[in-house]
């Protein structure tokens, strides 16, 4: 099977590529070689390749500045996805494309539910709105696709568009001898990019049905928790307070609640226990 990923360094694309499975043909691409809002350079590229699937882990991440710059969000979000549909419809290739918890609202917060695949996306803020509008141009153009949705990535290439990751920073400044102010009211199901990646991998080749799909670690939980468990498995101690989310106004609003789960038969282990393992190789 060739297949051609793009965002092949970021911090999920790093781990696709680490765990690219024996029999597939990985065609890795970045950003400075493909950039997906130049859609003749996609076609060209792509068209030369000719995958049997594409992979997109590109994204433009940095959620409060996409509500100044919104056509930059939606340029690679949404019409670079379009690039990227318009390359499937013409070689026939399947689309992987990756999503996430922020295309929810956070309302389901007040039955204390995850979000499922079944789930209805109401987006809050333009980074949301521009991955949801990525999500509609893949299930209004193909057939042949999947959306995979992830929340609260962390490994060990960071973010280079947040500046690392939650994981990183919590280390960082409890080592700098900070205090940390971390949100109490604010839900996520924390994911370990690794197990996202081989989670991914494993519905390619099983061909599971097309559609979208929640691959997350088990289980959700605070920011504030996040932090904590962080500190304990890092053996580090720190000043930590948590805080409500109206002590750090942002720019963007965003989802107070927005734990994932499958009800597509996608199970992971729990998240603490992969962050634990993510902690042990990183100190």
């Amino acid at each position: 099977m060739r297949i051609a990923l793009l965002g092949a360094r970021g911090q999920l694309g790093s781990e696709l590529v680490k765990t690219r499975p024996e029999g597939v043909e990985l065609f890795p691409l970045t950003r400075s070689e493909v950039d997906v809002t130049d859609g003749k350079r996609v076609d060209a590229l792509l068209s030369e390749v000719r995958p049997d699937l594409i992979l997109n882990a590109t994204a433009y991440v940095k959620v409060d500045q996409a509500e100044d710059e919104p056509e930059k969000a939606f340029a690679v979000n949404a019409v670079g996805v379009k690039n990227l549909v318009d390359v499937c419809l013409k070689t026939g290739s399947v689309l992987v494309h990756i999503s996430t918890d922020y295309v929810f609202d956070g309302k389901k917060g007040e039955i204390g539910k995850p979000y499922t695949e079944e789930d209805r996306p109401n987006p809050i803020n333009i980074y949301g709105i521009s991955k949801y509008a990525g999500e509609l141009v893949v299930r209004n153009y193909l057939e042949r696709y999947y959306i995979v949705r992830v929340a609260g990535l962390y490994g060990r290439a960071g973010t280079s568009g947040k500046g690392g990751n939650f994981v990183y920073t919590i280390l960082r400044k409890a080592r700098a001898g900070e205090p940390l102010r971390v949100v109490n009211d604010t839900f996520v199901s924390p994911t370990y990019a690794l197990d996202a990646a081989r989670k991914i991998w494993e519905i390619i080749l099983d061909e599971r049905p097309y559609g979208t799909y929640h691959v997350t670690n088990g289980g959700w939980c605070s920011w504030y928790e996040f932090a904590c468990r962080i500190l304990e498995f890092a053996g580090l101690e720190a000043e930590i307070r948590p805080v409500k989310h109206t002590e750090f106004p942002t720019r963007a609003r965003r989802p107070l609640w927005s734990p994932l789960e499958s009800v597509r038969g996608v199970a992971m282990r729990p998240w603490e226990e992969a962050l634990r393992d993510f902690i042990r190789e990183i100190v």
